[in-house]
């Protein structure tokens, strides 16, 4: 039974501060420094959780965080580790996955019918008859699951914080402490995480503490910057760190990355091996010398090096009965308490909890019986290499470690301390200064060579061989290789006569390294166990692939702040001003409409409206071979455009999708100007300099879209306000339809584009961002006698849809090409070659299946984007755009419709939910056909 100790020296509770918090149905009371898993300890609570499949009770394991038997529910969040989690008054802690109660919990006869549920059973059983699946699955999940999500939202801002420091160390133990410190020391910016809340690693179960305090000291006073409870999870191309803080996602690129991340205490496979009171080493250390829990009066220590004398003096000190069972044969027993040799345990009792073990030579079924309440295994630990695995290290077998260890490392990375092979404080330390010294001279800081030359004897040395417990006892009983997902060490045998005979394999079937700890806890028994099925030697045995993440992170760390990119046009404030309702446009904030988006149509139609339209993607393109370029990218012919003539064009992929479309004005022989749509900017810039490296092309291409603010000035009125801005001759004739030119306006150098989006006499107008404000003031100020009217965006999408202009990315989707849509007459198949022309040329051959068209519809009802076309009752398209016109009198839009209904006169129905109408087809524009107005 565990129990509070007396006062001890290095605890870090304060027993002068108590703490009261709710578990359950009672009030436990703590002390500050505890955490929940301690406290639960000292007040005698012994089964913490159940498990994930068959309910069997379980207890504290590690203390570190590394294993499943701790989860609870804190605060309503679920899957806590309760043993490295803080106390904090008045804090509710749950635990999880049983009812009525963990005490009690009525589910666990399902342990006694384990041989129902073999590895994969949900994949062969209740598969016939096929109802039987739907009923099935639902109980299935509910016995399985862990935790429940917390009905709260949760409103804790989290920050993306990105740091560049020289030198990144992961791992505050001993050798991540000392790396730090002699980085610092040499001049060096080092950041130093670490995922508990103190510094020291294995050393924080010294009693003493001296190392630990020596060590820690000296990486603050020479300014290191220490990240506690901030724990790397994953490490991404370019050797980008990803890091989860209390309140922070941290993304750190440092020049050198120094990973000291330990290892992890490993259990032993035996029956009865996940019991409450069987743990590992540390565990008991950290509940005796941080805390002051005795976890057992009577214990029994599985021991095969010094560690296991460690903890069996401690607790021997401490007031419990200990014998110790050590793997090896020969060696020079201390004096105090028993000890067995050549022995391991090939059984422990208990029914909630250990009540005594069996001990004889390994291959025994059976053996001397001792009593205990405390089992500690005291073996062996794993380096915890998935972090330098996924930096890109090659790890290799070292028989004499008996582990996997990093035999190549990649550029900028180091390894020291137990991850690397350090099986003492003194050697972790000398590795850490070590690589601390070598790194700080690779980034050019004066080190002393003497030192570091010292340094390098200290770190080679090695420590006695490794005694593994045996790989799996001959008792009989369920002996578990995975705690997470209650995998045996019987069902990873029989997985593997299935033929899933490889770790990725098993861990795809069984689910073994699947759960919470990822492979901490179970990676030595489940690649032993693996190789033992498989007849091949745990050498070759090869661990799981590492992914990211390496520790839980919570959804709200990686969302971050939730900051949403924002960009608005230089002439902003003067929408604000305006009145303004405001939408998203990409990560644009544009005006939906001023007064009323029909008022605003109606003022384009009638007099003259102007609409900011600066978030267009604009490119400015030069060089010799810039026509090359262009004619490679668009279907159309661009080699004969002439300088001062625009060109609609539309960009297609290489399967002959559309891309993205819009204006191409020629400025200059060797010089294009390029618009496209506002939300395809960034994607289009990466397109169109991709495929310039890839065709070598001697051409330039520069993105000019902030440079230039843009608006258009649009209806009967729009040529007048332009006459009264400029001195240039803006006639019909000077100025003709599908023109660029470059003229001053309002005393600004701009270069006006006559075309006609919105189907009116227009000119688009760009000029330098700076003077958007005093452009937007002098149109609105000259044109205010013929009544001139800003509109927004609803507007304009009106005014568009009237004269069937699409919009890519609504109208169209990922496979629609220029035949759908109407837009053949620009493909120029005589052309030497063009993204597309080949798919293009099968596509031609073959016909369209479907159109785009436009259509007419009774005004009663406004059909939402997305709305079926239904034709005999079946889905045959949708509605991509729908809006009701003053113009034509009624609802019009566009919509994909089977190539037989792409008819003047066609009519079809259209759905959604309860509502329907009747949609006529329309292939001209419902406005201006003949494109009079706009030419004007």
């Amino acid at each position: 039974m565990s129990e509070r100790l007396p006062e001890r020296l290095g605890e870090a509770i304060r027993r002068d501060r108590r703490i009261g918090f709710r578990f359950e149905r009672r009030t436990i009371s703590a002390f500050e420094g505890d955490t929940v898993g301690s406290a639960l300890a000292a007040a005698g609570v012994r089964i913490t959780g159940r498990s994930f499949k068959y309910h069997r009770p379980r207890g504290l394991q590690c203390m570190t965080g590394s294993c499943p038997n701790c989860l609870m529910q804190i605060d309503g969040i679920p899957n806590v580790r309760a043993c490295t989690e803080p106390v904090r008054d008045g804090m509710r802690v749950e635990r999880q996955n049983a009812w009525p109660s963990v005490d009690r919990d009525i589910h666990g006869w399902l342990n006694t019918l384990s041989f129902m549920m073999p590895p994969g059973f949900y994949y062969k059983i209740f598969q016939r008859p096929r109802w039987a699946w739907p009923f099935v699955e639902p109980f299935i999940r509910s016995k399985a699951g862990l935790g429940k999500v917390p009905h709260e939202p949760d409103h804790r801002r989290r920050r993306r914080i990105n740091l560049h420091p020289d030198v990144l160390v992961i791992g505050a133990g001993a050798a991540g402490l000392a790396a730090a410190a002699e980085a610092a020391k040499a001049g060096a910016t080092v950041v130093l995480l670490e995922q508990g809340r103190e510094a020291g690693g294995h050393l924080l179960g010294d009693a003493s503490g001296a190392i630990r305090s020596g060590l820690a000291r000296a990486a603050l006073e020479s300014g290191v910057r220490f990240l506690a409870e901030t724990a790397a999870f994953g490490v991404f191309a370019g050797m980008l760190v990803a890091a989860a803080g209390p309140d922070a996602l941290y993304r750190i690129r440092a020049k050198h990355v120094i990973f000291a991340t330990g290892a992890v205490e490993q259990s032993a496979v035996f029956p009865g091996n996940d019991l409450p009171g069987v743990m590992v080493s540390s565990g008991a250390h950290l509940l005796l010398h941080r805390y002051g829990v005795l976890p057992g009066r009577r214990a029994v220590i599985l021991a095969a090096d010094h560690t296991g004398y460690s903890i069996a003096w401690a607790l021997r000190d401490a007031g419990a009965e200990v014998t110790v069972v050590d793997l090896r044969s020969e060696g020079g027993w201390p004096q105090g308490f028993p000890v067995v040799p050549g022995s391991t345990i090939v059984s422990a009792q208990g029914r909630r909890h250990v009540t005594g073990v069996m001990v004889g030579p390994p291959g025994s079924t059976s053996g001397q019986k001792i009593s205990c309440d405390l089992v500690v295994i005291a073996c062996v630990q794993v380096p915890s290499t998935n972090l330098l695995a996924q930096a890109g290290a090659r790890l290799a077998f070292d028989e004499t470690m008996q582990a996997f260890l990093p035999l190549e490392m990649p550029e900028r990375a180091h390894a020291v301390g137990a991850v690397a092979g350090a099986r003492t404080p003194e050697a972790a330390v000398a590795q850490g200064r070590l690589a601390g010294l070598e790194t700080a001279a690779a980034l050019g800081f004066e080190v002393d060579r003497a030192v570091v030359d010292e340094l390098r004897a200290d770190a080679a040395a090695a420590g006695d061989p490794v005694v593994l417990p045996p790989e799996v006892s001959n008792a009989s009983g369920k002996q578990f290789a995975c705690l997470c997902m209650d995998v045996t060490s019987k069902e990873l045998k029989t997985a593997a006569t299935e033929g899933f005979d490889s770790m990725e394999l098993l861990k795809r079937y069984t689910t073994i390294t699947m759960g919470p700890c990822q492979g901490k806890a179970c990676m030595l028994s489940s690649q032993r166990l693996c190789g033992r099925a498989t007849g091949r030697t745990f050498a070759e045995t090869t661990p799981t692939t590492a992914r990211p993440p390496w520790v839980p992170v919570e959804m709200g760390t990686l969302a971050g702040a939730r900051l949403t990119p924002r960009k608005e046009s230089t002439m902003h404030d003067r929408h604000v001003a305006a009145g303004a309702e405001f939408m998203w446009a990409g990560d644009w904030r544009r005006p939906h409409h001023y007064t009323s988006p029909e008022r605003e149509v109606d003022a384009v139609r009638n007099r003259v409206g102007l609409v900011d339209v600066s978030s267009l993607g604009k490119f400015r393109v030069k060089g010799p071979q810039s026509v090359e370029l262009l004619e490679r990218l668009y279907p159309n012919r661009f080699s004969d455009l002439a300088v001062g003539r625009v060109r609609y064009g539309a960009m297609l992929n290489d399967e002959g999708v559309i891309l993205d479309d819009g204006a191409v004005v020629r400025l200059e022989d060797d010089e294009f100007f390029v618009t496209v749509t506002t939300g395809n900017t960034a994607a289009l810039e990466r397109w169109i300099t991709w495929w310039n490296a890839d065709w070598q092309l001697d051409t330039r291409v520069l993105n000019v879209t902030g440079a230039f603010g843009a608006v258009n000035l649009a209806g009967p009125r729009a040529r007048s306000v332009m006459a009264a801005l400029t001195d240039a001759d803006v006639s019909g004739e000077a100025m003709p339809y599908m023109s660029g030119t470059r003229i001053d306006v309002a005393g600004v150098p701009s270069l006006v584009l006559r075309i006609g989006f919105v189907g009116e006499m227009g000119y688009e107008i760009h000029f330098p961002s700076a003077y958007g404000e005093h452009m937007w003031d002098a149109i609105m100020e000259t044109g205010a006698a013929g009544g001139i009217a800003a509109f927004g965006l609803e507007a304009q999408r009106i005014l568009r849809l009237e004269k069937q202009h699409i919009l890519v990315g609504q109208d169209t989707d990922a496979e629609s090409d220029p035949f759908e849509v109407g837009l053949g007459w620009m493909v120029k198949e005589d052309k030497d070659d063009f993204l597309g022309l080949r798919a293009l040329r099968d596509l031609k051959e073959q016909g369209p299946r479907e159109r785009l068209v436009g259509f007419f519809a009774p005004d009663r009802w406004l059909p939402p984007e997305g709305a079926s076309v239904v034709r005999d009752g079946k889905w045959v398209g949708r509605v991509t755009s729908a809006r009701r016109s003053a113009a034509v009198g009624s609802v019009i839009g566009l919509a994909w419709v089977p190539a037989d209904l792409a008819s003047d006169g066609s009519t079809f129905e259209i759905q959604f939910g309860g509502s329907h109408t009747m949609g006529t087809v329309r292939m001209a524009p419902f406005y201006d056909p003949q494109g009079e107005r706009l030419r004007a």
